[in-house]
């Protein structure tokens, strides 16, 4: 189940829950989003603004409470390109949608456990637009919707 946090703020690129230092670090200026997802993980959403460059990036963290480490992280992102963040839906047990950047937005789907991931290992180029860090597990999965 995912439900909205309020309780969850952006101190200098530390995440502090309930006003306590939680000490992951993350990337980004603006908090736009928190989220509890399996009573256990924090869904993060944080836009990182470069005005003179007409650029923005959105991450995504996927924040462990029980380990207190990120488990997973997103950015999308795309050269000369601005967006801005709205339209965060929750769709199921599992499964947001949100607007970024491009028409017809994206769908976030969670994983209660990780799943196995090779396919970037295949493939020529990754996504000029969501970047993501080498791991052979994935605990989310985020896809352009098609409009």
């Amino acid at each position: 189940m995912i439900k909205k946090l309020t309780n969850v703020t952006l101190n200098h690129n530390t995440i502090e829950i309930d006003g306590i230092d939680s000490l992951v670090s993350v990337e980004g200026r603006w908090l736009e989003a928190a989220l509890l997802f399996d009573e256990r993980y924090i869904l993060l959403f944080l836009i990182e603004d470069y005005p003179f460059e007409g650029e923005d990036e959105l991450f995504i963290y996927l924040i462990d409470t029980q380990q207190n480490c990120t488990v997973d992280q997103a950015k999308i992102s795309r050269m000369c390109r601005s967006g801005i963040f709205s339209d965060l839906i929750i769709h199921s047990k599992n499964t947001i949608s949100f607007e970024f950047m491009v028409e017809g937005g994206w769908t976030l789907e969670l994983f209660k456990t990780p799943k196995k991931e090779i396919r970037h290992l295949f493939s020529g180029t990754l996504s000029l637009v969501v970047k993501r860090p080498f791991s052979l597990s994935r605990y989310f999965n985020v896809i352009q919707n098609v409009q």
